[in-house]
């Protein structure tokens, strides 16, 4: 049975080469998730044909068999032209799309999410970082509570400290404990009202979201991160902008 998409709202992860005229477009859609789909006839230099480019909103058309679709045509809705470090923030999203999300799962609030968060890179990425990743880890079900202490379930004290166990969570931890990974609790309410207006808050939040998604991406580096980090370098510019 063929599968059909029409006029699916969709946004570019990644596109790589297919054959000698055709690329493989993994794409995120509103209703179905991540797909991939080839894009015939886009490279090789015909006149008029290019692939859709990432960041910009899109409505496609696809259809096959396989689980490997063909995109059988596209309209751009929106374009954004991202530039420097917000540029390397889309494509760090972009990557952890591609390595968590599973294909032909639907997620609709992640979608939008998306979408709030390239709106949001050019004006200050790093929170826009920070409240995908943690909507991001949700959607896949490995939400962060900060509100609780994950072995007694009492609520976080401002003026206690909390150690960052991934999949487990915040525990609380006395002051002659390895002060590793450790929180003040009044840094876990920042994060939790999602006010990254202290330097301290937005550092805390930058290595508790690490730490959280390490266990899920594997061993292999992130592409986009080591990208941003030569250019940095290169200018000779200390990293930050919250990939580094």
């Amino acid at each position: 049975m063929t599968r059909r998409i029409a006029d699916e709202p969709a946004y570019v992860l990644h596109a790589r080469p297919y054959r000698e005229t055709s690329a493989i477009v993994d794409l995120l859609t509103l209703r179905f998730g991540r797909i991939s789909a080839v894009a015939r006839g886009m490279r090789g230099g015909r006149r008029g044909a290019s692939p859709p480019r990432p960041f910009g909103r899109l409505a496609v058309a696809c259809s096959g068999r396989a689980q490997l679709l063909t995109l059988n045509g596209f309209d751009s809705q929106t374009h954004r032209w991202l530039t420097g470090d917000a540029l390397y923030a889309g494509l760090y999203l972009n990557e952890l799309l591609l390595r968590l999300l599973r294909d032909d799962d639907a997620h609709p609030g992640l979608f939008d999410g998306y979408e709030r968060a390239l709106d949001a890179l050019e004006a200050d990425a790093e929170p826009a970082l920070r409240r995908f990743e943690r909507l991001l880890l949700k959607e896949c079900g490995y939400e962060i509570t900060f509100a609780c202490d994950a072995d007694s379930g009492a609520t976080i004290e401002a003026d206690a400290c909390y150690r960052f166990v991934p999949d487990v969570g915040f525990q609380t931890v006395d002051e002659t404990a390895d002060q590793r990974h450790v929180f003040a609790g009044a840094t876990l309410h920042a994060i939790d009202r999602d006010d990254y207006a202290d330097a301290d808050v937005r550092r805390a939040a930058k290595q508790i979201m690490r730490r959280a998604l390490a266990p899920h991406l594997g061993d292999r580096p992130i592409g986009s991160r080591a990208l941003y980090r030569n250019e940095a370098y290169r200018h000779e510019s200390a990293p930050d902008g919250g990939l580094a």
